[in-house]
């Protein structure tokens, strides 16, 4: 009994970590697990997704490189830049975040990717959904992107 009243507080706290990666889902997220393009992934029951990979920095680039190569690739595969904020997570490392619109299946989608560069590991942050349920969830996202501890 112990061991299951354990691990429903450690769930309920909603905070995912892997060694120099540390996320606090927003209120209404569950966690996916054993995701293999993904260092980490939850969704709400809307649809609505928040994801974070890490991969090497190879080739060897800073943020301005790094964003503009994932927003050059983006933009080849349709989607549409609408605008672009400077952000920094919890532990002080800048990023840049490009918010995108696309249509899928006749429905307008949010898209957004956040970048951040750590030495030697790019790390990218995407959330994304449809419109008519993103925008209940866009505050919640932000501070979950803001909360960030990349170590």
């Amino acid at each position: 009994m112990k061991r299951l009243i354990l691990s429903l507080v450690i769930a309920a706290q909603a905070v995912a970590c892997t060694p120099g990666l540390e996320v606090d889902a927003p209120d209404g997220f569950a966690e996916l697990e054993e995701q293999k393009r993904y260092d980490y992934r939850a969704t709400n029951a809307e649809g609505v997704v928040l994801g974070v990979r890490r991969k090497k920095n190879d080739p060897q680039g800073d943020l301005a490189f790094w964003s503009g190569a994932l927003d050059a690739h983006l933009r080849r595969s349709g989607y549409e830049a609408v605008e672009a904020h400077d952000v920094t997570t919890k532990d002080g490392i800048k990023g840049k975040q490009i918010r995108y619109h696309r249509k899928h299946e006749g429905r307008q989608h949010h898209y957004w990717v956040t970048v951040f560069v750590t030495g030697d590991q790019v790390v990218t942050v995407e959330a994304g959904g449809d419109e008519a349920f993103f925008g209940d969830q866009e505050k919640a996202i932000q501070r979950a992107i803001k909360g960030l501890e990349l170590g």
